[in-house]
């Protein structure tokens, strides 16, 4: 699974190389032009592809299983767009207010 500090570094990283007024929350969230970012990870129950899990509990994931980037304000603004940019290579899905913005359908399970 995904690292949700590295991941929230890079986003904080990238959001002020734009210039864009960001702020660390805690390891779990920030805040990017005024939006609350947080890293949901993904929920494995049982290993994708038939092995069995008593075998090795992570045979089957794939290559990554990102989770969910989670903002929790609809973009309006120019900043706030840009912000949606650089998350969306982060995690497989964004959820927004207003509902869920879905992966890329061939790159599903690509995520950081």
């Amino acid at each position: 699974m995904a690292n949700r500090v590295q991941i929230l570094d890079k986003i904080e990283r990238n959001c002020s190389q734009l210039g864009i007024a960001v702020t660390r929350n805690d390891l779990n969230t920030l805040t990017a032009a005024g939006m609350v970012i947080t890293y949901v990870d993904a929920v494995i129950e049982k290993p994708m592809g038939g092995i069995d899990d008593s075998t090795s509990p992570f045979l089957g994931i794939g290559v990554a299983n990102p989770g969910v980037i989670d903002i929790d304000t609809d973009p309006s603004t120019l900043d706030e767009f840009r912000v949606l940019r650089i998350v969306a290579g982060m995690a497989n899905d964004i959820t927004i207010p207003s509902g869920r913005l879905e992966g890329h359908a061939d790159l599903l399970g690509m995520g950081q």
